[in-house]
C-alpha cells in the first residue's frame, strides 16, 4: 500500500512540476516523507537493539538473534526502497526543472534575437527619417535664408524712406524757425524804428491849429 500511495505521489509531483505553489508543496510532502522514514528507521534499529539485547540474555543467543534479522532487515530494505522512490521522484523533477530552463533560456535567446531584429530595422528606419528630416530642415533654412535676406531689404528699405522722410521734416522744421526769427527780428525792427520816429516828433502839444482870415 505504501508503494502505491508514494507512487501516487511521485505523479502527482511530476505533473505538478511547471507550477510554482504546487512545486513547493511536492518539496514540503517529500521532507515530510523523509522524516517519516527517518524516524521509522531509528524506530526500527532500537527496537531491533532493544530485542537483540533480549536475545542475548538467552542461552540460545545466536539463534534467538538470526530469528529477527529476517523481518529487521525486510523493514530496512523496505525504508531503503521508499528512499530511493524518493530519491528517482526528486531526480524526475530536477530533470524536468532542468529542461524546463533549457526551454526557457532558448525561447529568450530566440526572443532577444527577434527583438534584436526588430531593434536593428527600427534604427535603420530612424536613421532613414533623421537623412529625410536632414534634407527638409537645409531646404527650410535656404528658404527661411532668402525670405530674411528679402525682410532685411525690405526693412532697409523702409528705414531709407523714414530717413528721407525725416530730413526732410527736419528740414521744413528749420526753415519755420528761420522764418519765425526773421518775423520776430522784422517786428523788432518796426518797434525800434516807430519808438525812434515818435522821439523825433515830440510829444503831442494839444494846441490847435492857428486859423486863416
Amino acid at each position: 500500500m505504501k508503494y502505491f500511495c508514494l507512487l501516487a505521489l511521485w505523479l502527482g509531483l511530476v505533473g505538478a512540476v511547471f507550477s510554482q505553489p504546487a512545486e513547493e508543496a511536492g518539496q514540503l510532502e517529500r521532507a515530510a516523507e523523509r522524516s517519516r522514514i527517518t524516524a521509522e528507521r531509528q524506530k526500527l534499529e532500537a527496537d531491533f537493539k532493544a530485542a537483540e539485547a533480549v536475545c542475548f540474555r538467552k542461552f540460545f543467543a545466536n539463534n534467538c538473534r538470526d530469528k529477527l534479522l529476517p523481518a529487521y532487515r525486510e523493514r530496512l530494505a523496505d525504508l531503503r526502497r521508499q528512499d530511493i522512490l524518493i530519491n528517482e521522484v526528486e531526480r524526475k523533477i530536477s530533470a524536468a526543472d532542468q529542461l524546463l530552463k533549457t526551454e526557457e533560456k532558448l525561447n529568450l535567446q530566440q526572443q532577444q534575437k527577434i527583438e534584436q531584429a526588430v531593434k536593428s530595422r527600427q534604427n535603420a528606419v530612424n536613421q532613414e527619417e533623421r537623412l529625410k528630416q536632414r534634407e527638409i530642415d537645409q531646404a527650410n533654412s535656404a528658404g527661411q535664408a532668402e525670405s530674411n535676406k528679402a525682410s532685411m531689404d525690405t526693412r532697409q528699405d523702409a528705414g531709407k524712406s523714414k530717413a528721407a522722410e525725416a530730413l526732410t521734416k527736419r528740414s521744413q522744421a528749420a526753415a519755420n524757425v528761420e522764418a519765425t526769427r526773421k518775423r520776430q527780428e522784422q517786428a523788432a525792427k518796426n518797434r525800434l524804428e516807430r519808438e525812434q520816429r515818435l522821439r523825433e516828433e515830440g510829444p503831442p502839444t494839444g494846441k490847435s491849429l492857428p486859423a486863416y482870415p
